[in-house]
């Protein structure tokens, strides 16, 4: 009969691990499109401002563009990230109900605990016009690069916290990025982050 037990505790804990690293790699693909939209896509192209911050009337036919993006397998453990740049997860001018929920999340067991992993990123499906490659970049090619912590999740998996480490770059190197931890949130099944903009 312990036998038994100990079989069946097994299994539901492997299996418990592989919902949540499935529910992780959605929202992996969920955050980079939400990322490239909001701070690439819409920014520039399709609903660009000029100087003062107007909406200008030029927008770019989404079918002429092409954009190289480079994503990382590897998954860092994020109480490692947390530990060398507290920084990051200072209450990032969050509302009080989402600070509330980024703490909670940075303080709870599962946050220490979770490893350096792996994923397989040719699941991950980006947006038009984005498409995936790897480092072989030509010369003069502009691409961008990013990098996920771990994520992660409260109890009921509709809130998360995830570190993004977005690089724009060219032959040269990287000019330009943003680091941070993130807050995410599950809406219609969906992962979006919270941006501090929206407040």
């Amino acid at each position: 009969m312990k036998i038994i037990t100990s079989i069946f505790i097994i299994l539901t804990f492997f299996g418990c691990q592989k919902s949540y690293e499935k529910e992780e790699v959605k929202a992996i693909e969920d955050i980079t499109n939400d990322y490239l939209k909001k701070n690439d896509l819409d920014k520039y192209y399709l609903m660009p401002h000029d100087f003062f911050g107007k909406p200008t009337v030029a927008k770019v036919n989404i079918d002429t563009l092409d954009f190289k993006v480079y994503l990382s397998n590897a998954l860092m453990p994020i109480n490692q990230i947390r530990e060398d740049n507290k920084w990051m997860f200072k209450n990032n001018d969050f509302s009080k109900s989402d600070s509330i929920i980024f703490y909670s999340i940075v303080n709870s067991k599962k946050f220490k605990e979770l490893e350096y992993r792996e994923y397989d990123k040719s699941k991950i499906k980006l947006i038009k016009p984005y498409k995936q490659f790897d480092e072989n970049i030509k010369p003069k090619d502009d691409y961008s690069k990013i990098l996920f912590s771990r994520i992660c999740f409260d109890e009921k998996m509709e809130n998360g916290i995830v570190v993004i480490d977005y690089l724009i770059g060219n032959e040269s190197g990287y000019t330009s990025g943003y680091n941070m931890a993130l807050l995410i949130k599950k809406k219609n099944n969906k992962w979006s982050y919270v941006s501090t903009e929206d407040k």
